[in-house]
């Protein structure tokens, strides 16, 4: 990729060594700041106010920490079902982080190790990945010059397109945004934000091990679903689903932008119509996973296996696992209206149609059954509605300005007001540190 459900209580009940973990809450309470998500943006926003000696809590709505990041433990590995990758290590502060402050390792993804299947299991040649790639640079190239905003991509693109054109811009653009081309505004084909610099990681020990490190200390609570945020001059007062209310003096909502466009939450007063209208108008992007463990490799010797069958939308892209959890595992990905087609089907369907593409790309070798398979629903996950910001027809990035704008006594957070690096994990987390900064102001 060029950019890129609840846990059980056991594991929420392990977090308590962090020393700040809570399942509930007093009636009332009175404090100096609230941050809404313990996802990365709430976690660094709230590690920079108590750093300023602000007494701080987290409300969480799920059973366990680190929002769109979540490790599974399977088979003495860690699999990242959410965020997988740290996009972009030279600019990026959390590959110091990872590798530094929480002291682990990084594998680098190499992107230009692929193979692409086309119909009848044929390889593309290296000739004819040339010009796709070709024709999709020409294409960003003449979008990011001369598209607008107020207009779809697939406006820009010619009234026939070949297969291969196609393919290349579902595995190259509709899964790098999440979203159909029809409704990705026409001049960021790619996305927005800074160039991504120095390539993408990966992390063996699981994300997770950073979301735990960013919570030392901090007094988080689970299960609060925030259903009000009164949010007047001089203070803010938060109301859960269960009836608590806490009043503090300023607060930070890092709620996903899916979340904020259900409309789940309920402003007092309104939001301004500038927010209002961000929330509307970015779009919200669906990537779903599977993971397939394997009892043996049966796949070519690659990072990526890019599937271009009869239907190009169908698990498009594969990454090989092996070398990063030590044992054989594959990862495929489902993007856009066909993930949001798919997470509505039983597991065993999503399960067949997954190996049925395997199956495709490799005819003639014998496939195993998969020793353990985990799916993710993003796209109905009501604590994330979706798993990333991209920019949307009639969108612009100072939208993205206008919602992370302090308002009264509450700021917003999260990887979708990053003008910087939206739809990325430092996009998040230094979204959370400036938060902290206008609320501390």
């Amino acid at each position: 990729m060029r950019r890129r459900t609840v846990i059980a209580q056991g594991m929420a009940a392990s977090l308590a060594v962090l020393g700040g973990l809570s399942m509930g809450s007093q009636r009332t309470q009175a404090i100096d700041a609230v941050v809404i998500g313990a996802g990365l943006a709430g976690l660094a926003c709230a590690q920079q106010l108590m750093a300023a000696g602000r007494k701080v809590v987290v409300l969480e709505a799920r059973q366990r920490i680190g929002g769109r990041i979540w490790s599974e433990q399977r088979q003495g590995c860690a699999i990242d079902l959410g965020a997988s990758w740290l996009h972009g290590i030279t600019n990026n502060p959390l590959h110091r982080l990872v590798t530094k402050g929480v002291g682990v390792p990084v594998v680098p993804t190499n992107d230009q190790s692929q193979v692409t299947i086309g119909p009848n299991g044929q390889r593309w040649s290296s000739e004819r990945s040339k010009q796709a790639d070709d024709w999709l640079a020409a294409l960003v190239r003449r979008a990011e010059g001369n598209g607008t905003a107020r207009e779809s991509l697939d406006a820009l693109l010619p009234a026939r397109l070949t297969p291969d054109q196609r393919f290349t811009l579902i595995a190259d653009v509709e899964h790098e945004l999440g979203a159909e081309l029809s409704t990705i505004a026409a001049n960021a084909p790619l996305g927005d934000g800074e160039e991504l610099l120095g390539g993408d990681a990966m992390v063996p020990a699981g994300l997770d091990r950073l979301v735990r490190h960013l919570a030392q200390g901090i007094e988080i609570r689970l299960g609060q679903v925030v259903k009000q945020i009164q949010n007047h001059p001089n203070r803010v007062r938060v109301t859960t689903a269960d009836g608590n209310v806490i009043d503090a003096q300023m607060l930070c909502c890092t709620v996903p932008l899916g979340v904020l466009k259900q409309g789940g939450i309920r402003f007092d007063p309104p939001l301004p119509a500038a927010k209002a209208q961000a929330i509307e108008r970015l779009g919200m992007g669906v990537l779903n996973k599977i993971v397939l463990l394997f009892p043996k490799r049966f796949w070519d010797d690659t990072t990526w296996i890019r599937n271009n069958g009869p239907d190009a939308g169908l698990w498009p892209e594969w990454v090989d696992l092996t070398s990063l959890i030590g044992r054989p595992g594959l990862m495929g990905f489902t993007a856009a209206n066909r993930a949001r087609e798919l997470e509505r089907q039983p597991d065993r369907a999503v399960l067949a149609s997954a190996l049925g593409q395997l199956k495709r790309c490799y005819p003639e070798r014998v496939i195993p059954a998969p020793s353990d398979v985990l799916l993710t629903r993003w796209g109905v996950d009501p604590f994330s509605l979706g798993s990333y910001s991209y920019p949307a027809v009639g969108s612009t990035p100072a939208m993205r300005e206008d919602l992370a704008r302090r308002w009264n006594r509450m700021a917003f957070a999260g990887e979708a007001v990053s003008t910087s690096f939206p739809a990325t994990l430092q996009g998040a987390y230094l979204s959370g540190i400036q938060a902290a900064k206008e609320l501390l102001a």
